[in-house]
């Protein structure tokens, strides 16, 4: 086994030789002003005709034909929204209903049906033109369903016993059990620890990604982590890894940012937001969840969210008031000092329930005259704003129907503050800051801060954004 190891390792070397190496040595750091497009490539958009065998568009459990090209062709709609890097779900090739790229059954080869290395490599350099970086999703937990692996007697040793996870508090069956059947990989096993450390650093070496998220890591023993990203970091100094904990738990969320995963999906934060901006929220979620902030190594590097792949678009948690609800989530995701993380079609309201139903087609009919985009947009450009990239976050004493915070740095200071309750109220802050008259970002009226409070009146479901002097 440790010749088929070395003779993988030498592939992979005449292969940078022979299929164009693309270098990765120049640095394109992330910070916590990047924001980060997260495309599942089989249902954003179809480029290229050619590749379209097995799909299937009235069924969300097969191919739908989205493919590299089809993203290539959509890089200027991305930059438009204000993307500072790209996250694309696994290219390597799948078993045939492999749609979303997690049923591998090649390490090594680009799934056909997604489109060649040189459609990789094309898009990671025309991502670079653009000034957009790109993240590559990487599956080291399991195979396919029907990895050949499972048949052939040199790798006997690579997969954990077939066992069922059942308590999901047992850390050993998590790291141990088949994750819905799929075959799970033994990280006991040196080869295995070896295999995709070389893999990895395959992938980076023959596209020039700038980063890797990495699925199901809890899945994972920790060990493995902490080698993993220190033997990348070796060759790649500062490379980008956003690490998948699926947990609210912040004890067992934290430790896994010990490991040198540059970022996490921050799950404790989103929970926080869905059960805050929703009907019959509770603002005091969302604040519990900010002060559990401070026990994150670099929580300003955490990738924040409201939806994804594996959960409920947020319209569909509601039952009215969504597209409110909606646009207040997004105001806190694009103002909180963290990274966004946008799922395609978040960004136009798009709505989908339980996998797959949040897995649908990318809306591009729905991409013009669309309030929610214009808003997003927005945002985005407030985003540059030199207090928001550079302030404290502050949040402030309210109610639990009312959210405000303020963000400031050395001379100026942004007050967000959301009512999420669907009726009228009025509030009165006590604010640390000059008596001043505020610019109101989203409207007209004078808004004054008098004795150091400003009284206000919310309307229902209202969204204000002010601007003054510290």
């Amino acid at each position: 086994m440790k010749r088929l190891i070395g003779f993988i390792t030498i592939l992979s070397l005449v292969g940078s030789f022979l299929g164009g190496c693309v270098s990765n040595k120049e640095k394109r750091e992330f910070n916590k002003d990047d924001m980060i497009y997260f495309i599942l490539t089989d249902r954003f958009n179809d480029g290229d005709l050619s590749n379209n065998y097995d799909v299937d568009k009235t069924n969300l459990k097969k191919r739908h034909g989205g493919d590299l090209r089809g993203i290539i062709e959509k890089l200027e709609y991305i930059k438009s929204l204000g993307s500072t890097a790209i996250w694309i779900t696994p290219v390597m090739k799948n078993e045939k209903d492999g749609y979303h790229g997690y049923w591998i059954e090649d390490f090594y080869e680009i799934d056909p049906h997604l489109g060649t290395m040189d459609d990789m490599r094309e898009l990671v350099e025309k991502s670079h033109e653009m000034d957009m970086k790109v993240i590559l999703d990487f599956v080291v937990n399991h195979t396919g369903y029907n990895s050949p692996w499972l048949l052939d007697e040199n790798y006997k040793d690579w997969f954990n016993e077939n066992k069922s996870i059942n308590n999901w508090s047992n850390q050993d069956e998590v790291e141990n059990g088949w994750l819905a059947g799929l075959p799970d990989l033994n990280f006991s096993n040196e080869q295995v620890r070896e295999f995709f450390i070389e893999n990895a650093l395959w992938w980076i070496k023959e596209t020039g990604i700038d980063g890797m998220r990495l699925d199901t890591v809890k899945h994972v023993p920790r060990d493995f982590w902490s080698e993993f990203v220190q033997r990348i970091n070796e060759e790649y100094p500062d490379f980008f890894f956003l690490g998948e904990v699926w947990s609210e738990n912040v004890r067992y969320f934290k430790a896994y940012s010990e490991t040198g995963i540059t970022s996490m999906t921050n799950y404790p934060l989103y929970k926080g937001i869905i059960t805050t901006f929703r009907e019959y929220g509770n603002t005091n979620n969302l604040k519990t969840a900010l002060r559990d902030e401070k026990n994150f190594l670099n929580p300003t590097m955490n990738g924040i969210f409201i939806d994804n792949h594996d959960n409920v678009r947020f319209p569909s948690i509601h039952r009215i008031n969504s597209q409110e609800y909606h646009k207040q989530a997004l105001t806190f995701v694009m103002s909180y000092p963290a990274i966004p993380v946008i799922y395609y079609g978040t960004e136009i309201g798009m709505e989908g329930h339980e996998d797959p139903d949040n897995r649908r087609d990318m809306e591009w009919d729905k991409v013009e005259n669309n309030q929610i985009l214009d808003y997003f947009k927005f945002l985005s450009n407030l985003r540059k704003d030199e207090v928001i990239k550079t302030g404290e976050f502050k949040i402030l004493e309210t109610d639990n129907f009312t959210l405000a915070y303020t963000i400031e740095d050395e001379n100026n200071f942004m007050l967000y503050i959301t009512n999420i309750f669907d009726r009228d109220t009025n509030i009165t802050l006590e604010l640390d800051k000059t008596d001043q008259d505020l610019e109101n970002i989203l409207g007209e009226g004078v808004h004054k801060i008098s004795n150091g409070n400003l009284i206000i009146d919310l309307a229902p479901l209202d969204i204000r954004i002010f601007k003054g002097k510290k």
